[in-house]
């Protein structure tokens, strides 16, 4: 099964190709269905590309799809499944994976895996050996308006021990020592290098300093196999229904509905 996983929550856009050998026999089609367990074969990456460009997702994502695809020699149809980072990020660049990923994944009728961009650079740094289990990991994005977005994990393939947020920048340190109980503190993320306090806690690398598809891809495929194994194929289907995939924007937007009977100023 090849999944294709995207990432456009940050000013760098991915795309990533894996052959998840290991769930083909769960036929992953969003219809449902019965389906057999397949032994874990893992899974093997085909193709990545990333770009950067914060305000041109929406143009440049479709070419990095079209890219993979081509660098892998696989046509669209192809594709068994959808990983895609679903924020918090850039409000508009959450969105425009969000949709790509859904409209692919409903063309196809496949299903498709939300990861949250916080939980992909984790997945990273552990694998990486930038942190360690029993650590204090905390990914950082800039979130804009003096404010980051942050989670804490203490080890990998685990729900976050603390989820997503955004908080001042001046008030990052405050908040990550409140949560670390005496443990090591490593913090990930390019806005970490921006905050003065966080340098000597900051551990840089490509995959740590933003989200990259090819760990939104891993974290998506983890997230299949454990809801499709045993053959739990209606479970899945319904937790992974693209129709459901949706932004995780953790701050409100600005722009709020028109109160019943506002009348803009002409």
């Amino acid at each position: 099964m090849k999944l294709l996983a995207l990432s456009t929550s940050t000013p760098r856009g991915s795309a990533a190709l894996f052959d998840a050998a290991d769930l083909d026999g769960h036929a992953l089609s969003s219809s449902g269905g019965p389906a057999a367990a397949a032994p874990d074969a893992g899974a093997r990456l085909l193709a990545s590309t990333t770009y950067a460009d914060l305000h041109g997702h929406a143009e440049r994502i479709f070419g990095a799809i079209d890219e993979v695809l081509a660098a892998a020699g696989m046509p669209a149809a192809a594709v068994g499944a959808l990983g895609c980072d679903v924020g918090p990020g850039s409000f508009t660049g959450v969105r425009v994976a969000v949709a790509a990923a859904k409209g692919v994944a409903l063309a196809l009728d496949v299903l498709a895996a939300g990861v949250t961009s916080l939980e992909a650079m984790a997945a990273a740094a552990f694998a990486g050996g930038a942190a360690s289990p029993g650590d204090l990991l905390v990914p950082l994005i800039d979130a804009k308006k003096g404010e980051v977005f942050l989670a804490a994990f203490d080890r990998p393939a685990a729900p976050p021990e603390a989820p997503p947020r955004h908080v001042p920048r001046d008030a990052a340190l405050e908040a990550i020592a409140a949560l670390a109980a005496g443990r090591r503190v490593v913090v990930v993320g390019a806005v970490a290098d921006e905050i003065e306090a966080l340098r000597p806690l900051a551990a840089r690398g490509e995959a740590l300093d933003f989200p990259d598809a090819v760990w939104i891809g891993r974290v998506a495929i983890g997230r299949l196999r454990a809801a499709l194994a045993g053959g739990e194929r209606g479970r899945g289907a319904a937790e992974h229904d693209p129709a459901l995939l949706e932004p995780l924007y953790v701050r409100a937007p600005d722009a709020k509905p028109a109160e019943l009977g506002y009348t803009p100023p002409r």
